[in-house]
């Protein structure tokens, strides 16, 4: 974002000023900060408010500008030596960044001196340039000259309007630039256009706008086409000091990023460069048009504080949304890596389901060989002897990992034809050619290495209620039993809880295996099993008994089922999936 002026910002906005608000009375004098203060200029048919700020501008102001209650130093020494005269005369001291502007004439004239560069400062002098106030006490480094009170302003060491430069000294200057280096940053320290003028003048010219000094560049021949386009520059620099043209606002595009998936992106346009000119680089931006430069300028500094605040808040959303898409991100590499380790160690349970009597003699031989107290080294010859022997069992293990209590297996599908292995290896070649990810997937129907813990068998686990007496009813209801009495103790504190009613059906065939597992199994006598809700189940004994582990006092209404048959099925249980059955 532009926050100061250029020489052809001060020309321009200098020639405004003269041209509306000369022999306008100054009627008072008031301090926005330390470095901004509005002067209230007034004629019996108009009125109107000069701003100057240190360092970076002065120019007309429509807007409301909130004021210090208590007038600082400067503004009262102000006050006292400018109010009730003329503004006779505002002017650029030499070539450089410094208005000079004038109250009053002759011997009554005073001088407010304003520094638009570096650190910025103002000063009040009387009509021999002599410092009456200041807002900074400095030192000029070129000339030993001290700004000061008493002291006098250097305005004659202003540096002077200089002619075109040379076609000699322009070559100098792009010779000795570093490579890389744009043509319009290698000129601005040498001239006095301003980095936009420069570049808008090499766009006229046909050359690109951010032309580069490299070791392709031809100086002797690019120089020419470079200085026509300095010429250009130069129209304008004549221009600006007799400005009666428009004033323009370039503003940038951002992206307001949306909450809502699928919604579009909303546009936040805000002012970014302020111009006397539209120029060639600026054509194809957005930009506001004004009557007059001063105005736009006025619009464009008024509103800056207020969209600085918008851009943070947007950059401040910004970065919460780009933190909240790494989160989700890193979830869903995360998910998938997940749902990678587990398809891999499905592929490893099948592979050991399938070669489950070569996996549990492996498992044997070994422990074996452990518990008899063999060297490992020792186990490992003995497996590299049955290998060449050619033992199906030896042959499968690939590692003995004992100092972790692993072996590694190399399985593979017995069920499959060398046809189906041959296509799974050119797929696995036609994926490392293309290098698509989704190609290198894990092939179940290739041997595998797997891992297996000695500790542990090569039969499937047990799940958490088969350490109970369990069932699966015919309506899919999970029905669990003690063993003993420890165990009836734990179902009750542990799942006896309220629910939906169970089904007339799945009741009647709960109370068929508390039939079965009870007493009446051994007498081979028929008879009826009961149930109560979970509420009338207790711990507490009454008064005087005492209820040993396992048992339970039930209190009111018992609900008889039916007589059962003692007669129990036995069958295997297949998980389905949509797929088909596992």
């Amino acid at each position: 974002m532009k926050t100061r002026f250029t020489t052809v910002d001060i020309k321009a906005v200098i020639a405004e000023i003269n041209a509306n608000y000369m022999g306008m009375r100054v009627n008072n004098v008031y301090d926005i900060d330390n470095k901004t203060y509005l002067i209230r200029l007034q004629k019996p048919d108009s009125k109107a408010i000069l701003l100057v700020e240190s360092g970076t501008r002065i120019h007309s102001t429509d807007f409301e500008w909130p004021k210090n209650m208590m007038p600082s130093g400067f503004a009262m020494k102000c006050r006292k030596h400018l109010k009730t005269r003329r503004l006779t005369r505002v002017q650029q001291l030499g070539n450089d960044r410094i208005v000079d502007i004038q109250f009053g004439s002759d011997e009554a004239a005073y001088h407010l001196i304003v520094e638009l560069y570096d650190r910025g400062n103002i000063i009040l002098a009387d009509h021999e340039y002599t410092i009456l106030n200041l807002l900074r006490f400095r030192t000029a480094e070129v000339d030993d000259v001290k700004i000061a009170v008493r002291e006098r302003y250097p305005v004659e060491s202003a540096r002077p309007p200089e002619p075109l430069i040379s076609l000699e000294r322009l070559t100098e200057i792009l010779s000795t630039a570093q490579q890389g280096d744009q043509v319009k940053r290698v000129l601005n320290p040498h001239l006095s256009y301003g980095a936009t003028l420069i570049e808008h003048s090499l766009i006229e010219v046909g050359l690109p706008g951010s032309a580069k000094v490299d070791s392709q560049t031809d100086v002797a021949q690019v120089a020419p086409k470079i200085l026509e386009a300095l010429k250009v520059a130069e129209t304008y620099m004549e221009k600006s000091e007799h400005f009666t043209g428009k004033g323009y606002i370039i503003q940038k595009s951002e992206k307001k990023p949306s909450v809502t998936p699928g919604k579009p992106c909303e546009e936040l346009l805000t002012y970014d460069e302020f111009h006397p000119f539209l120029f060639a680089q600026h054509s194809k931006s957005p930009y506001l048009e004004f009557d007059s430069f001063d105005k736009a300028v006025d619009e464009f500094f008024s509103k800056m504080e207020s969209q600085k605040i918008d851009m943070k808040a947007l950059q401040l959303e910004k970065h919460a949304l780009k933190k909240l898409e790494n989160v989700k991100k890193d979830h869903e590499q995360r998910l998938e890596a997940l749902h990678q380790a587990q398809e891999i160690d499905r592929i490893k349970g099948e592979l050991i389901e399938m070669n489950l009597a070569i996996v549990e003699r492996a498992l044997q031989v070994v422990c074996g060989a452990l518990a008899n107290q063999v060297d490992w080294t020792e186990i490992g010859i003995l497996v590299k002897e049955a290998q060449a022997a050619g033992d199906p069992v030896a042959c499968a293990i690939k590692e003995l990992k004992l100092q972790a209590n692993h072996i590694t297996l190399l399985l593979k599908n017995p069920y499959i034809s060398e046809d189906d292995e041959q296509e799974d290896d050119v797929l696995e070649e036609t994926g490392r050619k293309n290098k698509n990810k989704k190609n290198k997937k894990f092939h179940k129907n290739k041997p595998v290495l797997v891992d297996v813990d000695l500790s542990l068998s090569a039969y499937a686990n047990a799940k958490k209620f088969e350490k109970f007496l369990w069932f699966i009813s015919a309506e899919n209801y999970l029905v669990i039993a003690g063993r003993d009495q420890q165990q009836n103790e734990m179902i009750v504190k542990r799942y006896l809880r309220a629910g939906e009613p169970i089904p007339p059906r799945t009741l009647t065939e709960a109370g068929t295996m508390a039939v079965c597992y009870s007493a009446a199994w051994e007498a081979k006598i028929v008879t009826s099993a009961w149930w109560v809700h979970h509420h009338q189940v207790s711990k507490t004994a009454p008064t005087g008994e005492y209820l040993t582990t396992g048992s339970f006092m039930i209190r009111g209404k018992k609900n008889y089922l039916p007589p059962s048959y003692l007669i129990m099925g036995f069958g295997f249980l297949f998980k389905v999936t949509l797929t088909g059955v596992l």
